[in-house]
Protein backbone atom coordinates (compact mmCIF):
# COMPACT_ATOMS: atom_id res chain seq x y z
CA UNK A 1 0.00 0.00 0.00
CA UNK A 2 2.59 2.23 1.27
CA UNK A 3 4.21 1.62 -2.71
CA UNK A 4 1.01 2.56 -4.29
CA UNK A 5 0.61 5.64 -2.42
CA UNK A 6 3.95 6.74 -2.98
CA UNK A 7 3.28 5.86 -6.94
CA UNK A 8 -0.30 8.14 -6.89
CA UNK A 9 2.09 11.17 -5.73
CA UNK A 10 4.49 10.62 -7.87
CA UNK A 11 2.02 10.49 -10.93
CA UNK A 12 -0.05 13.67 -9.39
CA UNK A 13 3.23 15.70 -9.40
CA UNK A 14 4.12 14.80 -12.87
CA UNK A 15 1.01 15.47 -14.55
CA UNK A 16 0.20 18.77 -12.59
CA UNK A 17 4.07 19.78 -13.91
CA UNK A 18 3.23 18.75 -17.68
CA UNK A 19 -0.10 20.26 -17.45
CA UNK A 20 1.81 23.29 -16.13
CA UNK A 21 4.21 23.17 -19.09
CA UNK A 22 1.67 22.63 -21.94
CA UNK A 23 1.95 25.45 -24.32
CA UNK A 24 0.64 26.00 -27.81
CA UNK A 25 2.65 25.98 -30.40
CA UNK A 26 0.40 29.21 -31.62
CA UNK A 27 -2.51 30.57 -30.98
CA UNK A 28 -4.32 31.38 -27.68
CA UNK A 29 -5.80 28.07 -26.69
CA UNK A 30 -4.29 24.48 -27.02
CA UNK A 31 -7.38 24.42 -30.13
CA UNK A 32 -6.75 27.24 -32.00
CA UNK A 33 -9.78 28.62 -31.31
CA UNK A 34 -8.67 32.22 -30.44
CA UNK A 35 -6.03 33.37 -33.49
CA UNK A 36 -3.27 35.74 -32.26
CA UNK A 37 -2.79 39.11 -34.80
CA UNK A 38 0.56 41.45 -34.70
CA UNK A 39 -0.28 45.31 -36.08
CA UNK A 40 3.07 45.24 -38.17
CA UNK A 41 4.60 48.52 -39.41
CA UNK A 42 7.54 48.30 -42.29
CA UNK A 43 8.02 51.87 -43.10
CA UNK A 44 11.59 52.21 -41.77
CA UNK A 45 14.90 53.12 -43.80
CA UNK A 46 18.03 52.17 -41.83
CA UNK A 47 19.73 54.71 -40.01
CA UNK A 48 18.54 57.80 -37.50
CA UNK A 49 16.78 59.95 -39.10
CA UNK A 50 15.97 58.62 -41.93
CA UNK A 51 12.36 57.47 -43.21
CA UNK A 52 10.22 57.26 -40.06
CA UNK A 53 13.15 57.17 -38.25
CA UNK A 54 12.92 60.16 -36.74
CA UNK A 55 12.09 62.02 -39.86
CA UNK A 56 9.30 64.82 -41.30
CA UNK A 57 6.97 63.14 -43.30
CA UNK A 58 6.56 63.40 -47.30
CA UNK A 59 4.01 64.83 -49.13
CA UNK A 60 1.22 66.92 -48.84
CA UNK A 61 -0.38 69.10 -45.73
CA UNK A 62 2.58 67.29 -43.73
CA UNK A 63 4.29 70.38 -41.98
CA UNK A 64 2.72 70.01 -38.43
CA UNK A 65 3.55 66.11 -38.32
CA UNK A 66 6.69 64.86 -37.26
CA UNK A 67 8.46 61.08 -36.94
CA UNK A 68 9.82 61.25 -34.22
CA UNK A 69 10.79 58.20 -32.03
CA UNK A 70 12.57 57.95 -28.56
CA UNK A 71 13.46 54.76 -28.93
CA UNK A 72 15.63 52.29 -30.08
CA UNK A 73 14.91 48.72 -31.10
CA UNK A 74 17.35 46.02 -30.09
CA UNK A 75 18.23 45.41 -34.10
CA UNK A 76 19.49 49.42 -34.88
CA UNK A 77 17.64 52.18 -36.63
CA UNK A 78 16.79 49.12 -39.16
CA UNK A 79 15.21 49.02 -42.79
CA UNK A 80 11.90 47.55 -42.74
CA UNK A 81 13.27 45.61 -46.32
CA UNK A 82 16.67 44.01 -44.55
CA UNK A 83 16.04 40.43 -45.33
CA UNK A 84 18.21 39.85 -42.09
CA UNK A 85 15.62 42.08 -39.60
CA UNK A 86 12.18 40.57 -41.74
CA UNK A 87 13.51 36.90 -40.62
CA UNK A 88 14.40 37.43 -37.04
CA UNK A 89 11.00 39.08 -36.60
CA UNK A 90 9.83 36.22 -37.95
CA UNK A 91 11.90 34.02 -35.53
CA UNK A 92 10.19 36.03 -32.81
CA UNK A 93 6.61 36.02 -33.84
CA UNK A 94 7.10 32.80 -34.00
CA UNK A 95 8.47 31.93 -30.51
CA UNK A 96 5.38 34.32 -29.54
CA UNK A 97 3.12 32.08 -31.29
CA UNK A 98 1.96 34.73 -33.27
CA UNK A 99 -1.10 33.49 -35.90
CA UNK A 100 -1.21 35.96 -38.29
CA UNK A 101 0.08 40.08 -39.42
CA UNK A 102 -1.30 42.93 -40.53
CA UNK A 103 0.23 44.92 -42.33
CA UNK A 104 0.21 48.87 -42.67
CA UNK A 105 0.19 49.56 -46.06
CA UNK A 106 0.48 52.70 -48.04
CA UNK A 107 -0.10 52.63 -51.50
CA UNK A 108 0.67 50.83 -54.72
CA UNK A 109 4.70 51.08 -55.42
CA UNK A 110 5.18 52.73 -52.18
CA UNK A 111 7.80 52.09 -49.61
CA UNK A 112 5.79 50.09 -47.86
CA UNK A 113 4.30 47.95 -50.62
CA UNK A 114 8.07 47.18 -51.25
CA UNK A 115 8.61 45.96 -48.26
CA UNK A 116 5.60 43.77 -47.87
CA UNK A 117 6.28 41.84 -51.20
CA UNK A 118 9.84 40.95 -49.53
CA UNK A 119 7.82 39.59 -46.35
CA UNK A 120 5.25 37.82 -48.15
CA UNK A 121 8.36 36.29 -50.64
CA UNK A 122 10.60 35.66 -47.61
CA UNK A 123 7.17 33.71 -45.43
CA UNK A 124 6.81 31.65 -48.37
CA UNK A 125 10.38 30.38 -49.36
CA UNK A 126 11.11 30.10 -45.74
CA UNK A 127 7.58 28.27 -44.99
CA UNK A 128 6.52 30.29 -41.82
CA UNK A 129 3.44 29.39 -40.23
CA UNK A 130 2.00 32.55 -40.65
CA UNK A 131 -0.98 34.56 -42.48
CA UNK A 132 -0.65 38.04 -44.04
CA UNK A 133 -3.25 40.90 -44.42
CA UNK A 134 -3.33 43.98 -45.64
CA UNK A 135 -4.17 47.04 -44.21
CA UNK A 136 -4.91 49.85 -47.12
CA UNK A 137 -3.75 53.21 -44.99
CA UNK A 138 -4.89 56.78 -46.37
CA UNK A 139 -1.85 57.41 -48.33
CA UNK A 140 -3.54 59.87 -50.68
CA UNK A 141 -3.48 63.15 -49.35
CA UNK A 142 -6.55 64.25 -51.32
CA UNK A 143 -8.72 61.57 -50.12
CA UNK A 144 -9.52 60.25 -53.80
CA UNK A 145 -9.70 56.56 -53.75
CA UNK A 146 -10.45 54.01 -56.69
CA UNK A 147 -11.28 51.38 -54.89
CA UNK A 148 -11.85 48.94 -57.16
CA UNK A 149 -8.05 49.30 -58.47
CA UNK A 150 -6.69 49.21 -55.32
CA UNK A 151 -8.39 45.85 -54.75
CA UNK A 152 -7.24 44.26 -57.93
CA UNK A 153 -3.82 45.23 -56.92
CA UNK A 154 -3.82 43.61 -53.87
CA UNK A 155 -5.61 40.46 -55.49
CA UNK A 156 -2.79 40.36 -58.08
CA UNK A 157 -0.14 40.75 -56.59
CA UNK A 158 -0.58 38.99 -53.19
CA UNK A 159 -3.53 37.00 -52.80
CA UNK A 160 -3.05 35.10 -56.02
CA UNK A 161 0.69 34.51 -55.99
CA UNK A 162 0.26 34.07 -52.13
CA UNK A 163 -3.21 32.12 -52.05
CA UNK A 164 -1.69 29.98 -48.88
CA UNK A 165 -0.25 32.49 -46.27
CA UNK A 166 -3.21 35.37 -47.34
CA UNK A 167 -5.43 35.60 -44.37
CA UNK A 168 -8.29 34.38 -44.84
CA UNK A 169 -11.69 36.05 -42.92
CA UNK A 170 -15.32 34.33 -43.70
CA UNK A 171 -13.27 32.22 -46.40
CA UNK A 172 -12.53 35.63 -47.96
CA UNK A 173 -9.01 36.90 -48.08
CA UNK A 174 -8.70 40.26 -45.63
CA UNK A 175 -8.70 43.25 -46.67
CA UNK A 176 -8.59 46.46 -43.68
CA UNK A 177 -9.05 49.57 -44.15
CA UNK A 178 -7.37 52.09 -41.21
CA UNK A 179 -10.46 54.97 -40.66
CA UNK A 180 -9.05 58.14 -42.04
CA UNK A 181 -11.79 60.48 -42.52
CA UNK A 182 -10.49 61.35 -45.97
CA UNK A 183 -10.69 57.30 -46.89
CA UNK A 184 -13.83 56.01 -44.87
CA UNK A 185 -15.60 58.82 -43.57
CA UNK A 186 -18.33 59.33 -46.21
CA UNK A 187 -21.00 56.51 -46.86
CA UNK A 188 -20.01 56.43 -50.30
CA UNK A 189 -16.77 55.48 -49.54
CA UNK A 190 -17.76 52.80 -47.07
CA UNK A 191 -19.97 51.29 -49.22
CA UNK A 192 -17.50 51.37 -52.01
CA UNK A 193 -15.13 49.22 -49.40
CA UNK A 194 -17.28 46.58 -49.25
CA UNK A 195 -18.55 46.46 -52.67
CA UNK A 196 -16.05 43.63 -53.56
CA UNK A 197 -17.35 40.10 -54.11
CA UNK A 198 -13.45 38.95 -53.83
CA UNK A 199 -12.70 40.29 -50.21
CA UNK A 200 -14.09 40.32 -46.87
CA UNK A 201 -13.66 44.48 -45.90
CA UNK A 202 -13.08 45.24 -42.14
CA UNK A 203 -12.76 49.25 -41.43
CA UNK A 204 -10.39 49.32 -38.50
CA UNK A 205 -10.45 52.39 -36.09
CA UNK A 206 -11.93 54.27 -33.53
CA UNK A 207 -15.62 56.02 -35.18
CA UNK A 208 -18.67 54.66 -34.52
CA UNK A 209 -18.43 53.10 -37.66
CA UNK A 210 -15.45 50.78 -37.69
CA UNK A 211 -15.33 46.89 -37.82
CA UNK A 212 -12.84 46.54 -35.20
CA UNK A 213 -11.54 49.01 -32.68
CA UNK A 214 -7.94 49.20 -32.32
CA UNK A 215 -5.60 50.47 -30.43
CA UNK A 216 -7.54 51.95 -27.43
CA UNK A 217 -6.53 53.75 -25.76
CA UNK A 218 -5.12 56.27 -27.73
CA UNK A 219 -5.58 60.47 -28.82
CA UNK A 220 -9.43 60.13 -28.97
CA UNK A 221 -10.08 57.45 -26.77
CA UNK A 222 -8.95 57.64 -23.22
CA UNK A 223 -10.88 54.26 -21.87
CA UNK A 224 -8.37 51.57 -20.79
CA UNK A 225 -10.20 48.92 -21.42
CA UNK A 226 -10.22 47.68 -25.10
CA UNK A 227 -13.68 46.84 -26.53
CA UNK A 228 -14.73 44.12 -28.24
CA UNK A 229 -15.74 43.68 -31.64
CA UNK A 230 -18.58 41.37 -31.77
CA UNK A 231 -19.31 41.26 -35.25
CA UNK A 232 -15.69 38.83 -35.71
CA UNK A 233 -15.53 38.32 -32.02
CA UNK A 234 -12.13 40.54 -32.48
CA UNK A 235 -10.58 42.37 -29.43
CA UNK A 236 -7.09 44.47 -29.54
CA UNK A 237 -4.86 45.01 -26.58
CA UNK A 238 -2.16 47.41 -26.45
CA UNK A 239 1.18 47.84 -24.07
CA UNK A 240 1.26 51.70 -24.08
CA UNK A 241 -0.14 54.84 -26.16
CA UNK A 242 2.05 57.87 -25.78
CA UNK A 243 2.43 60.52 -28.54
CA UNK A 244 3.68 63.56 -26.98
CA UNK A 245 6.78 63.35 -28.72
CA UNK A 246 5.10 64.16 -32.12
CA UNK A 247 4.50 67.51 -31.80
CA UNK A 248 0.35 67.34 -32.27
CA UNK A 249 -1.61 69.84 -30.44
CA UNK A 250 -2.94 67.52 -27.80
CA UNK A 251 -0.97 65.15 -26.29
CA UNK A 252 -2.20 61.94 -25.15
CA UNK A 253 -0.12 59.31 -22.77
CA UNK A 254 -0.88 56.06 -21.44
CA UNK A 255 1.64 54.01 -19.38
CA UNK A 256 4.51 56.05 -19.94
CA UNK A 257 6.66 54.28 -18.32
CA UNK A 258 5.07 50.75 -18.56
CA UNK A 259 4.92 50.63 -14.45
CA UNK A 260 0.62 51.25 -14.71
CA UNK A 261 -0.27 47.52 -15.57
CA UNK A 262 -2.01 48.68 -19.04
CA UNK A 263 -0.92 45.77 -20.89
CA UNK A 264 -2.05 42.77 -18.24
CA UNK A 265 -5.39 44.48 -17.68
CA UNK A 266 -6.20 44.81 -21.11
CA UNK A 267 -4.98 40.82 -21.87
CA UNK A 268 -7.42 40.02 -18.32
CA UNK A 269 -10.09 41.54 -20.27
CA UNK A 270 -9.53 39.09 -23.34
CA UNK A 271 -8.71 36.09 -21.03
CA UNK A 272 -12.18 36.62 -19.76
CA UNK A 273 -14.23 37.63 -22.72
CA UNK A 274 -12.36 34.24 -23.93
CA UNK A 275 -13.40 32.15 -21.01
CA UNK A 276 -16.90 33.47 -22.12
CA UNK A 277 -16.47 32.13 -25.49
CA UNK A 278 -16.71 35.83 -26.80
CA UNK A 279 -13.55 36.39 -28.29
CA UNK A 280 -12.00 34.65 -31.72
CA UNK A 281 -9.38 37.02 -32.69
CA UNK A 282 -6.91 38.90 -30.63
CA UNK A 283 -4.93 41.61 -32.12
CA UNK A 284 -1.80 43.34 -30.36
CA UNK A 285 -1.21 47.28 -31.50
CA UNK A 286 1.76 47.20 -32.38
CA UNK A 287 4.45 44.95 -33.00
CA UNK A 288 6.61 48.49 -34.17
CA UNK A 289 4.71 51.38 -34.19
CA UNK A 290 7.43 53.59 -32.35
CA UNK A 291 5.96 57.00 -33.21
CA UNK A 292 2.77 56.45 -30.89
CA UNK A 293 5.30 54.13 -28.34
CA UNK A 294 2.93 51.01 -28.20
CA UNK A 295 5.81 48.11 -29.60
CA UNK A 296 6.04 44.45 -27.89
CA UNK A 297 9.46 44.47 -30.15
CA UNK A 298 12.45 44.59 -27.45
CA UNK A 299 13.76 48.15 -27.55
CA UNK A 300 15.89 50.06 -25.83
CA UNK A 301 14.14 52.96 -23.95
CA UNK A 302 15.35 56.83 -24.06
CA UNK A 303 16.42 56.59 -20.10
CA UNK A 304 19.04 53.77 -21.95
CA UNK A 305 17.14 50.89 -20.12
CA UNK A 306 16.26 47.36 -22.13
CA UNK A 307 12.55 46.90 -22.72
CA UNK A 308 11.66 43.45 -22.53
CA UNK A 309 8.52 42.78 -20.86
CA UNK A 310 5.61 43.66 -22.95
CA UNK A 311 7.84 40.79 -25.50
CA UNK A 312 7.65 38.17 -22.67
CA UNK A 313 4.40 39.31 -21.45
CA UNK A 314 2.71 38.34 -24.74
CA UNK A 315 4.21 35.16 -24.61
CA UNK A 316 3.07 34.32 -21.20
CA UNK A 317 -0.35 35.49 -22.38
CA UNK A 318 -0.59 33.87 -25.82
CA UNK A 319 0.89 30.68 -24.60
CA UNK A 320 0.90 29.69 -20.70
CA UNK A 321 -2.17 31.48 -19.12
CA UNK A 322 -5.19 30.28 -21.23
CA UNK A 323 -4.06 26.70 -20.36
CA UNK A 324 -4.50 27.59 -16.85
CA UNK A 325 -8.27 26.24 -16.40
CA UNK A 326 -7.23 23.38 -18.15
CA UNK A 327 -4.04 23.23 -15.46
CA UNK A 328 -6.87 23.71 -12.86
CA UNK A 329 -9.10 20.56 -14.12
CA UNK A 330 -5.93 18.25 -14.16
CA UNK A 331 -4.76 19.06 -11.60
CA UNK A 332 -7.99 18.86 -9.35
CA UNK A 333 -8.47 15.73 -10.79
CA UNK A 334 -4.79 14.11 -9.83
CA UNK A 335 -5.54 15.49 -5.86
CA UNK A 336 -8.62 14.33 -5.59
CA UNK A 337 -7.52 11.37 -6.35
CA UNK A 338 -4.60 11.22 -4.20
CA UNK A 339 -7.05 12.52 -1.39
CA UNK A 340 -9.10 9.59 -2.08
CA UNK A 341 -6.19 7.21 -1.58
CA UNK A 342 -5.12 8.74 1.61
CA UNK A 343 -8.69 8.62 2.98
CA UNK A 344 -8.72 4.83 2.12
CA UNK A 345 -5.02 4.31 3.65
CA UNK A 346 -6.31 5.57 6.77
CA UNK A 347 -9.72 4.13 6.89
CA UNK A 348 -7.79 0.63 6.16
CA UNK A 349 -5.30 1.37 9.16
CA UNK A 350 -7.82 1.99 11.74
CA UNK A 351 -9.53 -1.40 10.59
CA UNK A 352 -6.25 -3.07 10.41
CA UNK A 353 -5.50 -1.46 13.99
CA UNK A 354 -9.22 -2.95 15.61
CA UNK A 355 -8.61 -6.42 14.09
CA UNK A 356 -5.04 -6.15 15.73
CA UNK A 357 -6.72 -5.22 19.22
CA UNK A 358 -9.36 -7.32 19.13
CA UNK A 359 -6.90 -10.63 17.77
CA UNK A 360 -4.81 -9.70 21.57
CA UNK A 361 -7.76 -9.73 23.62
Amino acid sequence: MRRKLVLVITLTIAFSCCTFLVRSSSGFTQDDDIEIGLYYYVWYDEGYGNRHWNSTPLGENTSSLLWNVVDTPILGFYNSQNTTVIKQHLEWFKELGIDFLIISWWGMNSYEDNSTKTIFSIVEQDDYLIEIAIMVEAFNWSGVYNFKTIYDYIYNTYVTPYESIYMQLDDLPLVCFFNDKNMTGTEAQRDAIYSDGRFTSRIVGHNDYVDWWFGIPCSVDNSTVPPLSPKDGMICVEPRYDDQFLGREKNSTFDEDLTEDLYDKQWNKAITLANESKVKYVTIYSWNEYHERSQIEPHISMDGNYILSPFYKTKCYTQIIPEFSLFLILSMFMIATLVAVIIYRRKHTVQMQKISSSNLN
